[in-house]
């Protein structure tokens, strides 16, 4: 721990120790505490015992003004001589109550007899002066409010001091707040008003009105209380209750503290040196593992806790060692034999460039990143004949080790394959059934495979789920090539592949590449795309394909930048050198009758398995013109295939006949629709029910799960008999 000297524990002194330790801190906190406590304490039980004492004040002051107002009513006439007084003052002029405190003024109140000794007005003042005296109030006397001036008249007034008692029909300014209590109170309760003057101070006036026999008010009995009192109250009592304070809360800041030592600083102090034993017994290599065992702390609480805590891992970082022996030896096994995996993985490639020095007609390079140490991408190249190149690019599901032990396999099956003399298409479909077969990881392989025939620049190549190439014509653009796409390797059996042909001429490219380099992601999730691909390609000006596979590769990882790897990246190119283009045979005929790819092309055929790749031929060429992507591709595909087969098996056998498939597009909403017309045996597979998914595959019924997959791949379809043909109708919609 770091403290503001910025030296640690183990640097201070011993003084700085103490001073700094749980238990000077934990006596510094309790005594500040409870010093805060008695200050709230405090401020609170003076503020309630000044309320009461207020309080009583008012109901003295209260009893005061009863009593006042039954002498003065009883004993003498009160009222009568409150209204005479009144009944002067409010005929006199303005001007002439301006003059209160003059001779003059007095004058003006002279038939009163004030000075009448026995008269009605020396009564009352002694009246209210016994009452003064006997209650020990500030001043008792007698007035009524003038509303309209703001003004309280004094009637009588008892005030011993006679420089400062007031006389009948003098006055003097107060609150209108005042007024208006007074002259509006409903008589409940008890009738006071404390406010500051400027001639008095803080002053609390209780009241009490007299009315006369036609129940107005003739005049009101006062008492005035003086704050100060209250004040001077409050002090001693808060003298009092600190004294108090001060021994309770040392009293309690000595105890707080001694109980806290013993079941807290303690405890953790027994706990912290069992800690330095324990560090320094395993520097010294010393057995002893008791260490927080033995401490036997009883507090009952998260200190114990901690105790049992720490002795049950001491146990456990024995064992824990232990384990960790074992498994370090266990994980240098892993990582010699992964690293001898890596380097398995990449003697399967071809890394020796350029491959065939010999060879002028064609330049290549490729390459391959693993996202880890053994990745699921590959390439391969290879020389089937001395007129006839392979090549290859493929993406194994998943990554890793298992990605790296099915890479091995489908590479080594797809070249063997094609040294066979295979075209692409059967190369893909032998290699489809071979890694269909007993794959109960159910791992697939996306694969694009090409032959060029070298003499002439023909490239016949197929593509099992893979991304579309890109090719670039001598004085043109790199463009992506949508081609034909199957299904993924591994993923079906009874697949059937076909395949297409390239013109490849002098100074003409070919690229190939895995979805590594598309999907490539940064850290703000945003993926690299086949279009900046395609930009960073036609930027570099150089037909060399180490210089474009280099600029690639160096265009994702400067758009990745320190983001994890997400995927394996792989690419291989060639650039074509041979010849002049020569005459190549032409495709067949039934193909190019689906060339337009436009709404309403149809081809008719004989309905067996041979002619599959025909009609799959037209269908992804009209799709391909209309940008259909490669996942309703599939769907369509798996559609197709699955009512061709139906055709194929059933409608006339055991003979055979012919099947006319007609593809066309729809504009609102954009839609594939494609139609199957044959002249056999009358049915409606549409009339067989779904079959039930939700049993266990082993339990379920045999039958119908093939026109239910192809009502889960297209959006509508529909049967009719009609002119002695069944026609069968699929709609696809289109993004």
């Amino acid at each position: 721990m770091k403290l503001k000297s910025n030296k640690t524990v183990q640097e201070m002194s011993k003084t700085e120790r103490r001073r700094h330790s749980l238990a000077a801190k934990t006596v510094r906190s309790t005594v500040i505490s409870c010093i805060l406590f008695g200050l709230v304490a405090e401020l609170v039980a003076v503020a309630f015992y000044a309320y009461s004492l207020t309080k009583q004040f008012i109901s003295v002051a209260d009893s005061a003004a009863h009593q006042a107002v039954m002498s003065a009513t009883h004993g003498a006439d009160a009222l009568g001589f409150s209204e005479e007084v009144m009944k002067t003052y409010n005929n006199l002029a303005a001007e002439d109550r301006a003059k209160m405190g003059t001779d003059g003024y007095r004058e003006l109140f002279s038939g009163l007899h004030i000075e009448e000794k026995g008269g009605e007005y020396d009564v009352l003042v002694n009246m209210l002066a016994g009452t003064l005296s006997y209650y020990d109030v500030y001043d008792v006397y007698i007035g009524m409010y003038d509303e309209p001036n703001g003004r309280l008249i004094y009637v009588v007034d008892a005030d011993p001091d006679m420089e400062t008692r007031f006389y009948p029909g003098d006055w003097e300014p107060v609150s209108r707040k005042e007024i208006k209590k007074f002259l509006a109170w409903n008589g409940e309760g008890k009738l006071y008003d404390i406010e500051w003057t400027d001639k008095y101070g803080l002053l609390c006036t209780v009241g009490l009105p007299m009315k006369n026999e036609a129940g107005e008010i003739a005049s009101f009995m006062l008492v005035d209380i003086s704050v100060e009192n209250v004040l001077v109250g409050m002090g001693e009592f808060a003298l009092q209750l600190t004294l108090a304070l001060i021994a309770v809360t040392l009293l309690l800041a000595w105890l707080q503290t001694k109980r806290i030592k013993r079941t807290l600083v303690e405890p953790i102090n027994r706990i912290s040196e069992a800690s330095v034993q324990y560090v320094n017994d395993r520097k010294n290599h010393v057995s002893e593992k008791d260490h927080f065992s033995n401490l036997d702390i009883h507090t009952g609480d998260e200190i114990e806790n901690l105790s049992l805590n720490m002795a049950a891992m001491e146990r456990e970082l024995e064992e824990y060692e232990a384990d960790l022996t074992k498994i370090t030896a266990e994980k240098e096994r892993i990582g010699t034999e992964l690293s001898l995996a890596t380097k398995i993985q990449a003697a399967m490639l071809p890394r020796i460039f350029p491959p065939f020095p010999e060879r002028t007609e064609f330049d290549l390079y490729a390459m391959m990143q693993p996202a880890r140490q053994v990745g699921g991408d590959f390439y391969d190249f290879f020389l089937i004949d001395e007129d006839h190149l392979c090549l290859v690019i493929a993406d194994v599901s998943g990554k890793g080790i298992p990605a790296a032990l099915f890479m091995m396999i489908s590479k080594t099956i797809l070249q063997s394959c094609a040294m066979l003399g295979k075209g692409a298409a059967e190369t893909l479909t032998k290699m489809n059934e071979a890694l269909s077969t007993n794959n109960q990881a159910r791992m697939f392989v996306t694969v694009w495979v090409g032959i060029l025939e070298i003499s002439t620049g023909r490239l016949t190549a197929a593509n099992g789920g893979h991304e579309y190439p890109v090719l670039k014509r001598k004085d043109g653009a790199f463009e992506l090539i949508k081609d034909k796409h199957g299904f993924v390797i591994g993923g079906r059996k009874n697949t059937v592949y076909h395949e297409y042909e390239l013109q490849l001429e002098p100074g003409d490219i070919i690229y190939v590449y895995t979805d590594g380099v598309p999907e490539a992601t940064n850290a703000s999730m945003k993926m690299f795309g086949t279009e900046r691909m395609v930009e960073v390609l036609n930027r570099i000006d150089d037909a060399d394909p180490k210089v474009l596979i280099d600029g690639v590769y160096e265009s994702v990882n400067d758009f990745v930048k320190e983001a994890e790897p997400f995927d394996d990246i792989t690419m291989l190119c060639l650039t074509y050198k041979g010849a002049a283009k020569s005459e190549t045979e032409d495709s067949d005929p039934s193909l190019k009758s689906a060339d337009n790819g436009g709404s309403g092309t149809t081809l008719t055929v004989e309905a067996v398995a041979d002619n599959f790749p025909k009609v799959v031929g037209m269908i992804e060429e009209g799709l391909n013109a209309v940008d259909c992507s490669p996942a309703d591709q599939m769907k369509i595909q798996l559609a197709v295939e699955e009512i061709y087969a139906n055709v194929t098996n059933y409608a006339y056998a055991p003979q055979t006949g012919n099947v006319t498939v007609t593809f066309a597009t729809e504009e609102d909403p954009k839609a594939a629709v494609i139609t199957f017309a044959d002249s056999g045996v009358p049915y409606n597979p549409l009339l067989k029910a779904d079959p039930d998914i939700s049993p266990e595959v082993r339990r379920r019924t045999k039958g119908g799960l093939g026109i239910f997959m192809v009502k889960k791949n297209v959006d509508d379809i529909s049967y009719e008999y009609r002119d002695g043909q069944n026609i069968l109708r699929m709609k696809k919609l289109l993004p």
